[in-house]
């Protein structure tokens, strides 16, 4: 549920707890999205107040609005689709519809800085509870070797210690597996991890079949439930025609992870397999301030947050241009523009219903093949009084060949009366 009143201060470090939690955007809405809590305009509308109602009249040939309400409430029209809503609430309770969507625009704003920071941003968000990462660091030199070693140290850390069963296994000519079967998850098989993943030692390019044997080993695993493939570089033709032929029809989704693809088509074909093998495709491109001589200068986005390590300020970087937009933080940036659409809209109506409305008004509601007109003259008037002498249709009754009209002086109608006998009519 969303907390109203969300303080806006949080360090990189140190998030919510409804914050971070290590699964999809969609679920993610599903729980704090507003909607969920119902804060869309929608149930808004229906909760300060009704909708102004339409019925078709047969002698018109034709849908009339009621007039009801005509001076009698604040009115409030939606651009999106012109509906008309009378709003009855008091002015405390529109207050708290704002505070809460406040608190959720601040919870929105943290969850997409969340997602685009840290190993987040390196790696995406590790969804599933059993994995193993196949290791496929291809021809990267020496120095940005060290730095995948940086980020893939960050994933273990933050993210691999949440989920219960790894592995890893390095893709090379002699196939190298941190351990021989995925391994439940604790303080010190994450550490035993991140040992082992710096004492590997750098290697030249190995033959175009080790990456999918590789990944072939991880998905024979039968306890995993998605591989992770995390292709530093460019990867090989001969290799990228290999790894359709053998993944595409695995076991287990392979969700796959560029790391610094000097070449679009990487990303590309890198995007394309994960999609064939029902996974999911993240890119990140790391900016330094080595040059190396190996490729060309990277493509980034222009805006955007660059990253740096908790433990070293040697990886920073941002999502390459042609990998598109990431469909997580689209999703969370879709609700969170709702969502300050939504306040803008509310704070609209709190600042009009001060405005005062008249206390006459004529209320038509259309009855199949009569019309009631009842006159209001004085609608906060308790006169019980008055109508325990008239009665309620006993004077002034007009009647035409088509429709039944009374005239009635109703001073004793309060406005609960009022709205819960015309809606349902």
């Amino acid at each position: 549920v969303i907390a109203c009143g969300r303080s806006s201060t949080y360090s990189l470090s140190q998030w919510d707890m409804d914050v971070q939690p290590l699964i999809s955007s969609s679920k993610w809405l599903q729980l704090h999205g507003l909607k969920r809590n119902k804060l869309s305009l929608s149930q808004i509308l229906l909760q300060i107040g009704f909708q102004h109602r339409k019925d078709y009249v047969t002698t018109l040939g034709k849908l009339v609005a009621s007039r009801y309400a005509d001076g009698l409430f604040p009115q409030y029209k939606r651009a999106q689709d012109g509906s008309v809503y009378n709003l009855t609430a008091k002015k405390e309770l529109i207050l708290h519809f704002v505070d809460c969507l406040m608190g959720a625009i601040e919870l929105y704003k943290q969850r997409m800085e969340w997602l685009t920071s840290e190993s987040r941003q390196i790696f995406g968000v590790i969804q599933e509870r059993c994995i193993v990462i196949v290791l496929d660091f291809g021809t990267a030199a020496p120095t940005e070797f060290d730095l995948c070693r940086d980020a893939l140290s960050m994933v273990l850390v933050e993210q691999v210690i949440q989920v219960a069963k790894f592995n890893l296994i390095r893709a090379a000519q002699n196939l190298m597996k941190w351990q021989q079967k995925s391994t439940p998850v604790s303080e010190h098989t994450v550490k035993s991890a991140v040992t082992w993943l710096w004492k590997l030692d750098h290697m030249t390019a190995a033959s175009h079949i080790n990456s999918a044997e590789a990944l072939l080993e991880a998905m024979s695993d039968e306890a995993v439930e998605a591989v992770y493939y995390f292709a530093v570089g460019d990867v090989p033709v001969d290799t990228k025609q290999l790894l359709l032929e053998k993944v595409s029809d695995g076991p287990c989704p392979v969700n796959t992870v560029s790391f610094n693809a000097r070449e679009d088509e990487t990303i590309i074909f890198l995007k394309d397999l994960s999609r064939l093998a029902s996974g999911r495709f993240h890119a990140f491109a790391e900016k330094s301030d080595y040059k190396d001589a190996t490729g060309p200068a990277l493509k980034c986005e222009e805006d955007g947050r660059s990253l740096i390590a908790p433990n070293s300020r040697k990886v920073k970087g941002r999502m390459p241009l042609v990998a598109g937009v990431r469909e997580d933080v689209f999703l969370i940036w879709k609700e969170l523009e709702e969502a300050r659409h939504t306040v803008t809209q509310v704070q609209k109506i709190l600042s009009e219903s001060d405005q005062p409305a008249s206390q006459d008004g004529i209320i038509y509601v259309s009855l199949k093949r009569f019309t009631i007109i009842f006159m209001i003259s004085n609608l906060f008037v308790n006169s019980f009084g008055y109508m325990s002498i008239w009665g309620w249709f006993s004077q002034k009754c007009l009647y035409t060949a088509s429709t039944y009209t009374w005239h009635l002086n109703l001073g004793w109608l309060t406005t609960s009366h009022y709205k819960s006998l015309f809606t349902t009519a």
